[in-house]
Protein backbone atom coordinates (compact mmCIF):
# COMPACT_ATOMS: atom_id res chain seq x y z
CA UNK A 1 0.00 0.00 0.00
CA UNK A 2 1.03 3.65 -0.59
CA UNK A 3 -0.46 4.78 2.65
CA UNK A 4 1.09 5.21 5.84
CA UNK A 5 3.33 2.99 7.02
CA UNK A 6 2.21 1.39 10.99
CA UNK A 7 5.53 0.21 11.76
CA UNK A 8 5.13 -2.69 14.61
CA UNK A 9 1.71 -1.28 15.58
CA UNK A 10 -0.04 -4.31 14.35
CA UNK A 11 -1.94 -5.00 17.58
CA UNK A 12 -2.58 -1.56 18.39
CA UNK A 13 -3.75 -1.02 14.62
CA UNK A 14 -6.49 -3.86 15.84
CA UNK A 15 -7.48 -2.58 18.75
CA UNK A 16 -8.35 0.85 17.34
CA UNK A 17 -10.39 -0.63 14.59
CA UNK A 18 -12.35 -2.81 16.85
CA UNK A 19 -12.85 -0.27 19.79
CA UNK A 20 -13.75 2.32 16.66
CA UNK A 21 -16.36 -0.17 15.71
CA UNK A 22 -17.48 -0.82 18.89
CA UNK A 23 -17.83 2.94 19.42
CA UNK A 24 -19.51 3.72 16.09
CA UNK A 25 -22.78 0.61 17.24
CA UNK A 26 -22.42 2.46 21.24
CA UNK A 27 -22.86 5.75 19.45
CA UNK A 28 -25.46 5.38 16.77
CA UNK A 29 -27.75 3.26 19.98
CA UNK A 30 -27.23 6.59 21.88
CA UNK A 31 -28.74 8.65 18.94
CA UNK A 32 -31.43 6.02 19.26
CA UNK A 33 -32.20 6.45 23.00
CA UNK A 34 -31.62 10.51 22.49
CA UNK A 35 -34.45 10.19 20.15
CA UNK A 36 -36.57 8.60 21.84
CA UNK A 37 -36.13 10.58 24.80
CA UNK A 38 -37.68 13.37 22.54
CA UNK A 39 -34.56 14.93 21.99
CA UNK A 40 -34.45 16.35 18.06
CA UNK A 41 -32.13 15.41 15.75
CA UNK A 42 -30.14 18.53 15.31
CA UNK A 43 -29.58 18.97 19.26
CA UNK A 44 -26.28 19.30 20.56
CA UNK A 45 -25.80 15.84 21.94
CA UNK A 46 -27.64 14.15 19.17
CA UNK A 47 -25.28 15.75 16.62
CA UNK A 48 -21.99 15.16 19.04
CA UNK A 49 -23.28 11.27 18.49
CA UNK A 50 -23.66 11.22 15.05
CA UNK A 51 -20.17 12.90 14.47
CA UNK A 52 -18.74 10.33 16.69
CA UNK A 53 -20.50 7.61 14.63
CA UNK A 54 -19.23 9.07 11.58
CA UNK A 55 -15.93 9.43 12.52
CA UNK A 56 -15.62 6.04 13.67
CA UNK A 57 -16.32 4.80 10.66
CA UNK A 58 -14.20 6.94 8.65
CA UNK A 59 -11.42 5.62 10.83
CA UNK A 60 -12.07 2.34 10.49
CA UNK A 61 -11.51 2.71 6.38
CA UNK A 62 -8.64 4.61 6.74
CA UNK A 63 -6.93 2.72 9.44
CA UNK A 64 -7.85 -0.42 6.91
CA UNK A 65 -6.53 1.05 3.91
CA UNK A 66 -3.27 2.55 5.71
CA UNK A 67 -4.37 5.84 4.55
CA UNK A 68 -1.89 8.81 4.94
CA UNK A 69 -4.91 10.78 6.88
CA UNK A 70 -5.28 7.42 9.35
CA UNK A 71 -2.93 9.38 11.67
CA UNK A 72 -5.67 12.39 11.38
CA UNK A 73 -8.87 10.53 11.84
CA UNK A 74 -7.30 8.44 15.20
CA UNK A 75 -6.11 11.82 16.51
CA UNK A 76 -9.78 12.97 15.95
CA UNK A 77 -11.24 10.02 17.22
CA UNK A 78 -8.87 10.08 20.43
CA UNK A 79 -10.23 13.90 20.83
CA UNK A 80 -14.12 13.32 20.09
CA UNK A 81 -14.47 9.84 22.42
CA UNK A 82 -13.32 11.80 25.40
CA UNK A 83 -15.67 14.22 24.69
CA UNK A 84 -18.62 11.77 24.02
CA UNK A 85 -16.94 9.96 27.08
CA UNK A 86 -17.15 13.20 29.94
CA UNK A 87 -21.09 14.14 28.76
CA UNK A 88 -22.07 9.93 28.69
CA UNK A 89 -20.40 9.55 31.70
CA UNK A 90 -22.43 12.67 33.16
CA UNK A 91 -25.98 11.56 31.82
CA UNK A 92 -27.93 10.99 34.70
CA UNK A 93 -31.34 10.10 33.22
CA UNK A 94 -29.63 7.44 30.67
CA UNK A 95 -29.08 4.07 31.74
CA UNK A 96 -27.06 3.68 29.06
CA UNK A 97 -25.24 6.26 29.26
CA UNK A 98 -22.10 4.38 31.13
CA UNK A 99 -21.70 1.74 28.37
CA UNK A 100 -21.70 4.07 26.02
CA UNK A 101 -18.95 6.14 28.30
CA UNK A 102 -17.33 2.99 28.91
CA UNK A 103 -17.04 2.58 24.82
CA UNK A 104 -16.14 5.67 24.46
CA UNK A 105 -12.58 5.72 26.97
CA UNK A 106 -12.11 2.22 25.14
CA UNK A 107 -11.68 3.85 21.76
CA UNK A 108 -9.90 6.81 22.97
CA UNK A 109 -7.14 4.48 24.89
CA UNK A 110 -7.09 2.06 21.63
CA UNK A 111 -6.46 4.45 19.27
CA UNK A 112 -4.16 6.70 21.42
CA UNK A 113 -0.86 4.80 20.87
CA UNK A 114 -1.24 5.51 16.69
CA UNK A 115 -1.03 9.00 17.48
CA UNK A 116 2.50 8.61 17.83
CA UNK A 117 3.60 5.31 16.11
CA UNK A 118 2.98 6.49 12.20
Amino acid sequence: MTGTRLGGARGDLTRCIDASLQCQAACEEGMARLVARGQTLSSEAVRTLRQCAELCELNVRALRKESRLARRTASLCFELSNQVARAAWLDAEDPGSHALARDALRLARACRPLLFSF
